[in-house]
This record gives structure tokens, C-alpha cells and sequence, in this order.
């Protein structure tokens, strides 16, 4: 256990009376613990959070030596920082992961001004290899309904009322989940396939699979990582990570974010269908789909179209209008040439059925000829 001196807010040497107006915070899980000492005054001035607990008809009494209130939940190094925001003292951010903790710190105890300090490092130090450790939970810190959509929350709103200290923490977090969001559109093949995509929860999966913006050269891929993601979800259950238990720790909607449409059918039958995820009768209707057979002949019995999780199929695919751009002037360029070689195979294939044709006509002319001078 570490203990913080004790530190009365104005520095100078406490009488006993003050004593009684301290509070010793205990930070960390039992056997692995800071404890801090500060006055009370201290962290109601800073945090409403501390205001209500402290100040409230359940505050703890005014005793000597001061009461213990335990934080088990609390990252160590992030309330280190949150300290020193009580106390005034310049905040150094050393890394990412400790930033991030001080923000879920700064939320539960409604500190906004030290919310902007971690949300402000947070987006400059933003990368792809730590996008989705920022990412993680930050959804729950912010009101906007665009998620539920799958689109980048860029719509402004208005700013929140002078002293709404949740308005303003979740106006910080909202501008740092757009760039999380940006930062995931752009690398998504690279960040789908990190091991820290196993451990957001189903509902950022849904948030972050449905986007339009993702760049995606295959959906195969997208697939993979819900594949992996449901096995670790099964395991976390306790359950083993059969195709059937993998299908029922997400919903058929993020099964189905996957654009199967766009895959190959090789990609579909060696990925999709062999994962056994899917049904059969699911797998053999996308098969169809994707060869492009003719749905009318499909059986309403095996499959019900209307109603079953297949509607929500979509061939649109997930690029923004830029790369589409591209991509469309790159697959006429690519079908114009296909096109002109399949031409020049079926001239080649016409003159050569017609070689072979004149060949027969002349021997049967040999045949009718011999038989006649026989």
C-alpha cells in the first residue's frame, strides 16, 4: 500500500480542529492500494460528484483520525492525475492508456476541465494501434442517437448550459469518438484484425460493423473478426465456441452487417458457409445470389424471404464516394478489356469450329464420293 502525505489545501500546518475535516480516499483493489488524504473542501469545490457524497445526508462523519472511503474501481495512475487536478498542480499525460483511464475518471466524478485535458491528448496521440482502446465504452459517455445508424456523429449540437458539467463531458467525448470513428473508417482491415477487437462489447460491434465508411477491400474479412469476436464472447460465457453458440451471442442484424453480396462465391463457400454460422439454407441462398440464379425459382418453404434475416442482404458497397469513384473506373476499365477479350476468343473459337466443320463436310464428301464410284 502506498499513502500520500497529508495535505491540507492551504499548505500550511494543520491544528486539530482541521484533522476533522479531512477524508483518506483508498484507490485500487484491496492488497493493491493508494491512499490519498485531502480536505473535503477540496473535493467538493472540484467535483459535484464528491459535492453530493461529502456534503449529503449519507457523508461519512467529521472524525479523528478521518474516515476511509474506498474507490476499488478506479485505475491507480489515473486518479494520481485527478489528484493533482484537485490540488492544482500541472497534469503530464505519459501514454494513452492513462489518459484514458483519467477520462472515465473525469466522467464518474463529473470533472469536466480534466476531461478536456485527457480528451485533448487522447485525439492527438490517436493512432491504429490504439484507436479502439480509446474507442471502448466511449459511446456510453455521449448523447447521440446518429450511432444507432452507423454514421460519424458529426452533426453539430448546441453546447451545453453554463455548469452542466455532464453536458460538457459529453460534448468532449463526442468530438473524440468522431475521431475515433474517422481513424477506424480509413483503417478498418487493419484494425478489424487486432486482438483488442475481441473485447469491445456487442454493442460497439454493431456500432462500428454497420458503417457505410469502412474501408473494406473484402467483406471475408469483416466476417473473420465477428468470427473471432464471438468466439471470445462464448468463452467469456463459459460456453464452447460452436458455430451454434457463436450465431446466438449476436444478433442476426450484425450477422448480416457483413455484405455477402459482394464476396466471390469461393470467398463465401471457403469462409461464411464453412464456419456453419450460417444455415444451409441461408448459405445456399446467398450461393444463388451471388451467381446470380434466378430467384424466383427459390422455394418460399426452405427460406422465407420477406421476413427472415437474408432481406436485409445489400450489394451497396462499403467505400466512401471517392474510392467509389475509383472503383467504378477502374471495373469498366477492367470489364472494357475483358470485353475485348472475349471477342478475340470467340473469333478465334468461330474460326476454328469452322476449320473443323469444312474438315467434316470434306470427309463426308470422300465417303459419298467412294461409294458411289464403288
Amino acid at each position: 500500500m502506498s499513502q500520500v502525505p497529508l495535505l491540507p489545501a492551504s499548505g500550511m500546518k494543520m491544528e486539530s480542529s482541521d484533522s476533522r475535516n479531512m477524508i483518506v480516499l483508498e484507490v485500487g483493489l484491496p492488497g493493491d492500494t493508494w491512499r490519498y488524504c485531502v480536505e473535503r473542501q477540496q473535493l467538493t469545490k472540484r467535483s459535484e460528484w464528491f459535492r453530493a457524497m461529502l456534503l449529503g445526508p449519507l457523508a461519512p462523519a467529521f472524525t479523528d483520525p478521518p474516515p476511509i472511503v474506498k474507490l476499488p474501481h478506479i485505475e491507480k495512475r489515473a486518479f494520481d492525475h485527478f489528484f493533482s487536478y484537485l490540488r492544482d498542480e500541472p497534469i503530464s499525460f505519459n501514454s494513452v492508456s492513462t489518459a484514458r483511464a483519467t477520462l472515465d475518471v473525469a466522467h464518474q466524478y463529473l470533472c469536466p476541465d480534466l476531461a478536456h485535458m485527457a480528451v485533448n491528448f487522447l485525439q492527438d496521440n490517436l493512432k491504429p494501434s490504439n484507436v479502439l482502446e480509446v474507442y471502448h465504452g466511449l459511446m456510453f459517455y455521449i448523447n447521440d442517437t446518429t450511432l444507432d445508424a452507423g454514421r460519424t456523429p458529426t452533426t453539430p449540437t448546441a453546447p451545453p448550459e453554463p455548469g452542466d458539467d455532464a453536458g460538457e463531458i459529453a460534448d468532449a467525448c463526442n468530438r473524440l469518438l468522431h475521431y475515433c470513428l474517422v481513424v477506424i473508417d480509413s483503417e478498418a482491415e487493419a484494425i478489424f484484425c487486432q486482438e483488442s477487437f475481441e473485447d469491445l462489447l456487442p454493442q460497439e460491434v454493431a456500432s462500428l460493423t454497420c458503417r457505410d465508411n469502412l474501408r473494406l477491400k473484402k467483406e471475408s474479412l469483416l466476417f473473420s473478426s465477428l468470427d473471432r469476436w464471438a468466439a471470445s464472447e462464448c468463452r467469456r460465457k463459459g460456453e464452447e465456441p460452436t458455430p451454434a453458440n457463436k450465431r446466438a451471442v449476436l444478433s442476426d442484424d450484425v450477422w448480416y452487417n457483413v455484405r455477402y453480396l459482394l464476396m466471390t462465391d469461393k470467398e463465401f463457400i471457403q469462409g461464411p458457409m464453412a464456419s456453419g454460422i450460417l444455415s444451409t439454407e441461408e448459405s445456399a441462398y446467398i450461393v444463388s445470389r451471388i451467381l446470380g440464379h434466378d430467384q424466383s425459382q427459390q422455394k418460399r418453404s426452405i427460406l422465407d424471404i420477406a421476413d427472415g434475416p437474408v432481406s436485409k442482404l445489400t450489394e451497396v458497397p462499403r467505400i466512401n464516394s471517392i474510392v467509389r469513384k475509383n472503383f467504378y473506373s477502374q471495373s469498366t476499365k477492367s470489364g472494357k478489356k475483358e470485353q475485348e477479350d472475349n471477342r478475340r476468343n470467340r473469333r478465334k473459337e468461330c474460326a476454328i469450329q469452322g476449320q473443323r466443320a469444312c474438315a467434316r463436310i470434306g470427309n463426308c464428301l470422300v465417303r459419298v464420293l467412294a461409294c458411289v464410284f464403288d
